[in-house]
């Protein structure tokens, strides 16, 4: 799943987008008391790049997953984390989700019955039924569609209506993502149901979303959309909760620094992703802001291609290049000492039950090391240029990344320099972020330096598996398919935890990357606006509890 977060779950390749992106468990001011929470007011949002579609089944940019996952539409259950992993939550505890409960139909069952709620509507005032759940699935399990989250429903066998509220969900086994795959964001049948699956992105509803067109059952419907601009968000009339706010603005600002500065002077409220470089200057020159973090789900490595330069085919020879990287220092010279730690494997620290201290430790700091395993190898400096060689070849490559993330240059800087005082030589090249894809998706790089938001599902197989398009370094492992099958497949999270544990370290061993660091991402946030809810999830999770006291509006 390309470019996606809210209900997309499972993976998050991140390249441009991280480039604004730090983190950490920065300081939150206590905020004056304005008492309880008024209605009225508007947010303005800065997002880097526009929505392209609002609805997440057919999505193919970060916020299109966000709006569409977490602000426009409801789910069969709503989805938060709580304690090191993935909560699912009922009506009871969301006004997100669309079950007031659900169960197995025994205790061995792969069929979930979710009962639902029968008082919503979508914002036409039409009841949300089991048809709209049926008509979402089938659609998105059709190949006319081409949905980039297709794979939700490949293990689920069929989804059928015992009445007006409630489903079950026929699954193929029992599995750890069964609630995940479930809680896809639901459309209503009534508006699409007429449309053809090929037909689909040029229904109306889609090209113009705005005025009402865009029937929706979260919080907040589109009001107008300039693209690569603006986005209004109005109140949704039929949502309960009543949303505080009146309207969420959406400000397409492309520059780091123009959205810094609009947060600064008070023109925004809400920045999602400040770089590392602008924290100082906006807690010395900006005491309304206060920032919030996305806590340690993102990470920068370095990929190596075996097919494209012959020596990366050896784990010991990447393992040496590992160990000449100084990580801790590239973190202080990045100013990331408060928003990252070093990285070791697929799973952050964060998530309790998958990260293993040992099979996943950072591989560290060594360039003797490093040398030493390069020498029994072969490679020496026969020359005196500086390279190494052996059999007359230099050890010379081309390391790419994208361009627009200085992040990420400055990082292939760093590491150009560490190599070069064990003898390797890394030509950088900046890549538009388009041709990087296109290239890595070919395996046409030698190496790179790029990143990955991990996604919320313990799931390595997007990122890992043999036919994967996103496993650019084309790694395989003996007996690594099986051991992700097999955790793929265990009927519970917890019997599926510990050969999640043992498939990370089986990777780790081989180091196919070089993890440098999980990093939180921040943002920035006006103090004008009340009740945000940041963390590892997101942080579009609660708009509709977002406030603005009277005291503190601009006079909308």
């Amino acid at each position: 799943m390309i470019n996606l977060s809210g209900k997309h779950l499972k993976l998050s390749p991140l390249f441009v987008m991280l480039a604004a992106c730090s983190g950490g468990d920065a300081p939150t001011p206590e905020l004056a008391d304005y008492g309880e929470p008024v209605h009225g007011g508007t947010a303005v949002i800065a997002e880097g790049a526009d929505m392209s579609m609002p609805l997440t089944i057919v999505g193919q940019t970060v916020l299109d997953g966000s709006l569409g996952g977490d602000v426009l539409y409801m789910s069969m259950l709503a989805t938060d984390w709580g304690d090191g992993r993935l909560v699912y939550r009922t009506a009871d505890e969301s006004p997100m989700a669309i079950a007031r409960r659900y169960e197995y139909l025994g205790p061995d069952s792969a069929s979930l019955r979710f009962h639902m709620r029968s008082d919503l509507r979508w914002s036409d005032g039409e009841p949300i039924t089991a048809e709209d759940v049926l008509y979402t699935y089938d659609l998105i399990g059709d190949p006319e569609l081409a949905s980039p989250v297709q794979d939700y429903t490949d293990e689920i066998e069929g989804v059928e209506a015992e009445d007006d509220s409630t489903v079950v969900f026929h699954f193929t086994r029992r599995y750890p993502d069964m609630l995940t795959d479930a809680s896809m964001a639901i459309i209503p049948e009534h508006v699409f149901g007429n449309t053809s699956a090929s037909e689909f992105r040029s229904h109306t509803a889609l090209l113009d979303p705005t005025n009402g067109n865009l029937v929706v059952s979260g919080p907040y419907m589109i009001g107008s959309w300039q693209r690569s601009e603006r986005i209004v968000l109005e109140r949704n009339p039929e949502f309960e909760p009543r949303a505080y706010l009146d309207q969420l603005v959406f400000r397409v600002i492309p520059e780091p620094t123009t959205r810094i500065v609009e947060l600064q002077t008070g023109a925004v409220d809400f920045v999602k992703g400040v770089t590392f470089d602008q924290i100082p200057q906006l807690r010395g020159q900006a005491p309304n802001v206060r920032f919030e973090t996305e806590e340690k789900r993102a990470y920068d490595y370095v990929g190596y291609n075996g097919a494209g330069f012959e020596p990366f085919a050896d784990p010991e020879i990447r393992r040496a290049l590992g160990l000449a990287i100084d990580a801790p220092s590239m973190i202080e010279a990045l100013q990331m000492e408060e928003f990252a730690v070093p990285a070791g494997g697929p799973y952050p620290p964060i998530f309790r039950d998958l990260y293993d201290p040992q099979g996943q430790a950072p591989v560290g700091y060594d360039p003797d090391e490093s040398r030493s395993i390069l020498e029994s190898k072969g490679w020496s400096d026969t020359n005196g240029d500086g390279v190494l060689d052996r059999d007359g070849q230099p050890f010379r490559f081309t390391l790419v990344t994208n361009a627009g993330n200085q992040r990420r240059a400055d990082i292939a800087q760093i590491i150009q320099d560490q190599w070069r005082r064990i003898g390797v030589d890394a030509q950088i090249q900046i890549r538009e972020f388009n041709t990087l894809t296109e290239e890595l998706t070919a395996g046409n790089f030698q190496a790179v330096v790029a990143g990955w938001n991990v996604g919320l599902s313990p799931d390595l197989s997007p990122l890992w598996s043999e036919e994967s398009p996103f496993n650019y370094t084309n790694y395989t492992a003996p007996g690594l398919a099986d051991l992700i099958e097999e955790a793929r497949t265990a009927p519970t999270p917890e019997t599926a935890a510990p050969l999640w544990r043992q498939a990370a370290s089986r990777i780790v061993s081989d180091q196919p990357y070089t993890w440098l660091f999980y990093m939180d991402v921040v943002d920035g946030v006006n103090n004008r606006l009340r009740e945000t809810e940041v963390d590892t999830y997101g942080a579009y999770q609660n708009t509709w509890e977002w406030w603005i006291p009277e005291e503190l509006r601009r006079g909308e």
